[in-house]
């Protein structure tokens, strides 16, 4: 340092050094921020520890939620409290200042010492300041906190509040704000240390996390649950507000019958929000006002599946619901075309109709209706639907851009080429399970349903499975007709051997695997014609993802490793029930991920591959000298714990009765005559009763058995 001449005898060394160390301690316990240094103290002017703050400067939206969320990261939050502007008819109260206690002084530091850029909310930073002396908790001697202090009531003419409210004068925010605090009323006071109870679990999960919980809790339990406390009713109302799917299968487990008085309480809480709506309980008790019921408390709805019900009028529908596009009914046997000639009018919203196993329905509520946005029309086990009527009925569709005609009449095979004519913008076509043993013995020619496809040019998903009308000219037709074709399905098209029919084979699948380069899905289950060279034409599909070929156990693994080779999107494989596929195709799989990781689901139940199956119990010793344990645990360690592929070796997916090889034991040939043997076989006589113990007599009691066998696996048919 440099003094000058007259300043020189005022200096000592002795204490410059104490004023330095004073200094230096002082330094010490300042705080620095981003934005200078602070002194944040820790307890109150009258040495109360600092456990509650003043928080101010909110937006309009903030909730205890979200202030939990800002202020839980510094410790653990005994309460918060916020308050509430002034209510009126036309005045929404928004929150003015709030009041966040921490269980631990500590804690309520750390958040004052905090930067402010880590306490801002909706873009506003939150102004934080220690709450007066009067409002924190107060400590018994013995450390004892007591969490609801008592007010302490100041003479209003008295400024000392005024001029100390925090025993801090330095910071000029800390008085404004606490000044705010002051000037309120000692009734909002009193409001606050009501409120400011613990927090409960109902504060810490945030409204996605107690959606998910509440989901695995019954809809009546919910309900009766509202009576616990208003927090929890509030989040309730809230969850239920947010629910958009409902299905009344979901009341099966309450003993409560479902009528359609309790749909109408349930709707009262859910319709509002709901979507989709299924009505698929299985011991309800819906009458026909079910209908206006649905139409009435749900405005919104979308989707609308109805199964097993005897309602037979559902016009209102239309009426109260303006928005529902999807509509669905399956296995109602009331249901006719009176029923629904007024959903598809002219006017109508409905885009998707789907009937399934229903014996009243013909086809006649669409004749004369045009629907303007009928897009997807679908019947599936409709024994009364006539062709006739539906093909005059499709001219009135212009949008119709699916169809599914299944499982439907003998005689609508016949009157299908005419429908399909009329409809050129089909982008979806499924006829499928057309298994009648009438046509079977004398099956139609197949030149009008080829001329028929010819015009589908925009087809992009094809479902032909269980259709014996189907032969490799029909996929020829299809290979030079669709092009954008993206999904076939040709399972199980003559998957018998003595059928005259010839089905689907090699040259089929092959034409439509070289002209279809977008097809993504690929399934060529049950066909006794194809072989491994029809199958490899796969390989050739770019874009193929998905790719079924059960229950031949014809089918080798080369084909399959070939279009795991060859085809990059492929992710899902199943060859259940192929006996011929051996673990060659693992091996590939996992040579393929390496150069091209992606996802890839390998189903190879009841094949060669799955040879886990056959050592359920420890094998023989000859085994372990060829090895097979040593291949079973590199399976298991290479295969089994890699990341991307799943081998599924144990749940056979495919159905016996659609290999080519299955033989039916109950009428096989050598089967004829098999009851006269047993009746006419001496042994037989051994399983009834003597002659003397078959009389009928009057004492003969009523649940005594006139015929009795003794034989231990007799079954009668």
């Amino acid at each position: 340092m440099f003094f000058d001449d007259e300043d020189e005898a005022i200096y000592d060394p002795d204490l410059f050094h104490i004023v330095h160390g004073e200094l230096f301690e002082i330094g010490s316990n300042l705080d620095v921020t981003p934005y200078g240094l602070r002194s944040v103290p820790t307890h109150t002017e009258d040495g109360i520890p600092i456990r509650k703050l003043y928080v101010s400067n909110l937006p309009p939206t903030t909730t205890r939620t979200d202030l939990f969320g800002v202020f839980a990261q510094y410790g653990f939050i005994k309460s918060c409290w916020l308050r509430m502007g002034d209510r009126g008819p036309n005045r929404t109260p928004v929150p003015t200042y709030a009041f966040v206690t921490f269980s631990n002084p500590a804690d309520a530091h750390k958040a004052l010492q905090a930067p402010v850029h880590e306490k801002t909310l909706d873009g506003r930073n939150l102004r934080i300041s220690p709450a007066d002396s009067w409002h924190q908790p107060s400590e018994d001697s013995d450390g004892r906190v007591q969490w609801k202090p008592n007010i302490r009531r100041e003479d209003p003419n008295s400024n000392w509040g005024r001029d100390q409210p925090n025993g801090n004068t330095a910071d000029p925010n800390v008085s404004i704000e606490t000044e705010n605090i002051e000037t309120s009323s000692n009734e909002e006071i009193n409001e606050e240390t009501e409120d400011d109870r613990p927090y409960n679990i109902l504060d810490i999960l945030n409204r996605d996390c107690l959606s998910h919980i509440l989901t695995y809790v019954p809809i009546r339990d919910l309900i009766r649950s509202e009576r616990v406390s208003k927090g929890w009713q509030n989040m309730v109302q809230e969850y239920f507000q947010g629910t958009r799917t409902f299905k009344t299968s979901w009341w099966q487990h309450v003993p409560v019958t479902l009528t359609t008085a309790v749909l109408r309480r349930l709707l009262q809480r859910l319709g509002a929000s709901l979507l989709r709506l299924h009505i698929d309980h299985h011991w309800s008790a819906l009458n026909d006002r079910t209908a206006h019921t649905v139409g009435k408390f749900c405005p919104l709805l979308e989707e609308l599946k109805v199964v097993g019900m005897h309602t037979k009028n559902w016009n209102p529908l239309i009426y109260g619901c303006k928005q529902l596009k999807s509509l669905s009914f399956v296995s109602c046997n009331k249901l006719t075309d009176s029923s629904l000639v007024n959903l598809v009018k002219g006017d109508s919203c409905i885009e998707s109709l789907t009937v399934a196993n229903n014996t009243h329905v013909t086809g006649f509520f669409l004749t004369g209706s045009n629907p303007s946005k009928l897009s997807s029309l679908a019947f599936y086990n409709c024994y009364s639907l006539q062709g006739t009527v539906l093909s005059s009925a499709i001219e009135n569709l212009p949008s119709l851009t699916s169809l599914k005609l299944d499982v439907c009449p003998v005689t609508m095979w016949k009157i299908i080429p005419l429908i399909i004519s009329k409809l050129p913008r089909l982008e979806e076509l499924s006829l499928s399970e057309y298994t009648s043993v009438e046509m079977v013995l004398n099956p139609p020619g197949n030149d009008a349903f080829c001329n028929s496809l010819a015009g589908l040019t925009d087809l992009k998903i094809l479902n032909l499975s269980r259709n014996i009308y189907i032969t490799d000219a029909v996929l020829k037709t299809v290979a030079q007709s669709c092009p954008k074709l993206e999904s076939l399905n040709v399972s199980s098209c003559n998957s018998r051997k003595g059928f005259p029919y010839p089905g689907v084979g090699d040259e089929g699948v092959g034409a439509v695997c070289a002209a279809c380069p977008a097809l993504a899905r690929l399934d060529v289950s049950y066909l006794v014609a194809l072989s491994d060279a029809g199958l490899a034409a796969a390989a050739s599909l770019p874009r193929l993802g998905t790719l079924t070929a059960r229950g031949m156990p014809a089918l080798s693994a080369a084909p399959l490793s070939a279009v795991l080779r060859a085809c990059p999107l492929l992710e899902e494989l199943d060859a259940c029930g192929c006996n011929g596929v051996s673990e060659e195709v693992i091996a590939t799989a996992a040579d393929v991920l390496r150069s091209n990781p992606r996802p890839l689901v390998l189903h190879l139940a009841a094949t060669a591959a799955a040879i886990l199956d056959r050592l359920q119990e420890p094998p023989p010793k000859s085994w372990r000298d060829c090895g097979t344990q040593n291949f079973l645990k590199s399976l298991q360690q290479e295969y089994e714990g890699h990341k991307l592929l799943t081998i599924n070796l144990y749940e056979d997916r495919s159905n016996p009765q659609l290999r080519p090889d299955f033989v039916d034991r109950i009428f096989e040939e050598n089967s004829e005559g098999s009851f006269d043997d047993i009746l006419y076989d001496n042994d037989f006589n051994d399983f009834l009763v003597s002659d003397d113990e078959m009389f009928l007599g009057d004492g003969l009691e009523d649940d005594e058995h006139v015929l009795e066998f003794h034989g231990p696996n007799i079954v009668l048919l």
